[in-house]
């Protein structure tokens, strides 16, 4: 049998390399705010809302005076997370420009590092736990990961060749379907970083 879990869809819009070059987090998030910044009634709903979740990459900016708010969680990529998340905000406000207000990343790590990437918070434990259950004794899997944070899960195929295929199909099917909503503004942005491609980051098998 041929198997492929979506296990988990795009938020914006997706990311063949070894495991080993993919960073891997501690399955705990912490959560920082700018101070200075003041949140209408509005934002600090939605901020709420945002901090209850605290899962890494996130960002959550804000237009100040109005009660405009852009935010994203589950990024694979901080520099990403906070890019989306203030296009989110600028885009809800008519083009004016947002502000940093929070982030969310993962304990241990310093929120003002360059280049912060690797496997979301998610996909980190699905990459520990589901993904290793799954698989089929003498058979190939493959995890892929988009550029936001989506992620799919193959397994149960004949080939390594095949696994990835499939892996990186589903995704990219995944992403398309993902900026479909985003009008052409939103999907000309998303394909401008390449967030629709996705990347094989590990090849399984069981002997």
């Amino acid at each position: 049998m041929k198997h492929i879990i979506l296990a988990c869809t795009l938020a914006l819009t997706a990311v063949t390399t070894a495991h080993a070059e993919t960073k891997m987090f501690p399955n705990s998030a912490r959560l920082a705010t700018v101070s200075g910044i003041q949140l209408t009634t509005t934002q600090r709903k939605r901020y709420q809302q945002f901090r209850a979740q605290r899962v890494y990459f996130g960002a959550f900016y804000v237009r100040e005076g109005t009660d405009f708010t852009g935010d994203t969680i589950n990024f694979h990529s901080f520099d990403t997370a906070k890019a989306a998340a203030r296009k989110y905000c600028e885009a809800a406000s008519g083009g004016k420009s947002c502000t940093l207000y929070a982030v969310t990343y993962p304990q241990g790590v310093d929120p003002n590092a360059k280049g912060l990437a690797g496997f979301s918070q998610p996909a980190a434990k699905d990459f520990k736990g589901r993904y290793k259950r799954e698989q089929i004794k003498g058979k190939y899997g493959a995890f892929s990961l988009n550029g936001a944070h989506g992620y799919v899960i193959s397994f149960g195929w004949k080939s390594a060749a095949e696994a990835r295929e499939a892996a990186l199909s589903y995704c990219k099917g995944d992403s398309a379907q993902a900026l479909a909503p985003l009008g052409i503004e939103g999907r000309k942005w998303a394909l401008a970083r390449g967030l629709e491609k996705c990347r094989v980051v590990d090849t399984h098998t069981q002997d």
